[in-house]
């Protein structure tokens, strides 16, 4: 029996990174394990993993049947891998309101709200006196800056901003790594029926089924203005194929600071205006602030469980 560390379906940075570090954290007080996902890494995960020469296992081949497993950046279930048995995972770190983590019966578990999940992990060095490596400082360092969208995000606290300071402090951190980071994701060239399903979270609230495509990129206004027609198109046929209630895209510009909803549902629209007061012209709404997609699901749940109560 080992034990495999791991995250979401398709990992983000925070999950990669959350991984990578947590492995050599447990390392260093010999207890060992392997890191291994599920899906392809998402783009800040993949370039920050190809700039450091790291490759991951596969979960699939991977994790045995008797492996325990931990989590990180991850506690929603129907967003894992289907290798992974519940009753296995015997610890979860995680940074979600938004949870199933009552579903985990033999598992240690962490949620605490802040911005990162690599900013739990990075509190772990900190409390037992030990300095990640280089490859881990790093991850470390730009998954905390990719999920508080460079300390943007309201979902930051203070310590996010400790953590990446202790971890600039190490002098390991290459200088402009985070702003090279959210550039390579922002030069999408594959056609939006590639790239959107790897942005999509979906899942039941107040008898609704929502899904929510997320991007954070730099230049927001021209990505929407080439790709409009083709993220409709795309956001139509994906409500049509799933029967799915709501459906919408939230992009995050990263150097403006704010967020740009596209939606082509009525209903959805008026669901958006009604919790965020935003007004949509042509599918598109502004709102003057970044809202991650972790923060707009608590607030639709909460609108979708007073409108089932209510029987509209």
């Amino acid at each position: 029996m080992s034990t495999i560390i791991t995250a979401y379906n398709k990992p983000d940075l925070d999950g990669v990174a959350s991984a990578y570090a947590y492995a050599e954290f447990l390392e260093r007080q010999a207890r060992e394990s392997t890191v291994a996902f599920s899906g392809k890494l998402q783009s800040e995960a993949f370039f920050i993993s190809d700039f450091l020469k790291i490759q991951f296992a596969n979960i699939d081949e991977a994790l045995a049947e008797d492996d325990e497993v931990i989590l990180v950046d991850a506690s929603e279930a129907d967003m894992l891998s289907d290798k992974i048995s519940l009753d296995k995972v015997v610890e979860l770190i995680d940074h979600r309101q938004v949870n199933s983590a009552n579903l985990f019966k033999n598992a240690k578990i962490q949620i605490e709200l802040v911005g990162s999940c690599a900013t739990l992990i990075t509190e772990k060095f900190i409390e037992k006196n030990l300095n990640p490596s280089k490859e881990s400082a790093i991850l470390l360092y730009c998954a905390i800056v990719s999920n508080t969208i460079n300390f943007k995000a309201s979902v930051t606290t203070d310590r996010d901003h400790a953590a990446a300071n202790y971890l600039l402090g190490l002098n390991v951190i290459p200088a402009g790594i985070a702003y090279k980071m959210f550039k390579y994701k922002s030069n999408i060239d594959d056609p939006i029926a590639l790239i959107f399903p790897d942005n999509l979270k979906s899942d039941v609230q107040g008898g609704k089924r929502v899904s929510i495509f997320q991007i954070e990129i730099i230049g927001v206004d021209e990505f929407i203005k080439n790709n409009f027609e083709a993220i409709v198109e795309f956001l139509l046929k994906t409500n049509s194929d799933n029967s799915f209630d709501h459906t919408f895209l939230t992009c995050i510009d990263i150097e403006k600071g704010e967020n740009t909803f596209i939606c082509p549902n009525a209903q959805t629209q008026k669901m958006l205006s009604d919790i965020f007061s935003v007004k949509f012209e042509n599918n598109i709404a502004k709102y003057n602030k970044i809202i991650m997609r972790k923060e707009i699901k608590p607030l639709i749940k909460q609108y979708l469980e007073v409108q089932e109560n209510e029987g509209r």
